[in-house]
């Protein structure tokens, strides 16, 4: 029987890039997309760091607002330093939904990697104004910047209509090219956190915006997306996904048993033994649905 030798190649997620920005335009035009994953402090950054590092796979780590402002940016880039020295492949720092232009201003003096200005509850004039002023900042310092457009649902964001929270193809359009902001999050049916019903995901109007855009797209709520959706988003354009929920609310589940068995002698290195694991295998779970 003759040997059948494939010409497809295997699909690589540990290069060694010289910069966040070149990842992503790499990831764009090869049609891969960088797993990241909110992280609270030290425990859950542990868990994360090791899920990688076990499916051999570069990683973003990302900062919502309240986190950045509770341990400081300066204390969580140090501890993403701590971790980098006992890793063999990157991880990324990036600062996740700020609203303001000062916190962004900070995290990119700290050291991040990259940040987001999320301006997508402000007008498109406004939110150009700010995503401008955090780009123009940042390119000098060599950051990735994130903006926002259209509406990701859940976390008391309201909508009406697809028109509501559907990012509008020709604002994208404007917002990219009078900022020349690096990579872009499009509002196209994702929702926040656990959603009651499967999220619907527009791929035509993603389609229309990956044609009319050169840059990284970012899809936001990984959490409750199908794997075969995720899967399909990142062959249109999708070069960055955001996952936060399933990784906090398992930390939270599982630590609260084990310091309910514990009672009053719970120590949370020995509590913390119990739920790292926990929090590792969601999150190798959705490094599987991402790097397919």
């Amino acid at each position: 029987m003759d040997t059948v030798i494939s010409n497809i190649k295997p699909r690589v997620y540990n290069n060694n890039y010289t910069s966040l920005k070149e990842l992503f335009v790499d990831y764009r035009a090869t049609k891969r997309c960088l797993p990241s994953f909110n992280v609270n402090d030290n425990y859950d950054l542990k868990a994360v760091v090791e899920a990688a590092e076990e499916m051999d796979t570069n990683v973003m780590v990302m900062t919502y607002p309240p986190v950045a402002e509770l341990n400081t940016p300066e204390v969580f880039r140090a501890l993403v330093d701590g971790f980098k020295k006992i890793s063999k492949n990157n991880i990324y720092l990036h600062l996740d939904h700020s609203t303001s232009v000062e916190q962004c201003k900070h995290a990119i003096d700290a050291g991040y990697d990259s940040v987001m200005i999320d301006g997508s509850q402000v007008s498109l004039k406004e939110n150009i104004k700010m995503t401008k002023a955090v780009v123009d900042y940042a390119k000098p310092r060599g950051v990735v910047v994130e903006a926002e457009i259209g509406k990701i649902m859940g976390r008391g964001v309201e909508v009406k209509s697809d028109n509501d929270f559907l990012a509008d193809l020709e604002e994208v359009v404007r917002l990219y090219e009078e900022t020349n902001v690096d990579i872009m999050a499009v509002g196209i049916g994702t929702a926040h956190g656990f959603t009651p019903t499967e999220p619907k995901i527009h791929f035509d109007r993603l389609q229309e915006i990956a044609d009319a855009i050169p840059i990284p797209l970012v899809l936001h709520g990984g959490t409750g997306i199908p794997d075969a959706d995720i899967q399909k988003s990142i062959k249109i354009g999708m070069s960055k996904i955001n996952i936060g929920t399933i990784v906090h609310t398992t930390y939270m589940k599982h630590a609260f048993e084990e310091i309910q068995k514990a009672g009053d002698s719970a120590y949370p290195p020995f509590i913390m033994k119990e739920v790292l694991p926990k929090i590792k295998e969601v999150v190798k779970d959705r490094l599987r649905a991402v790097n397919f």
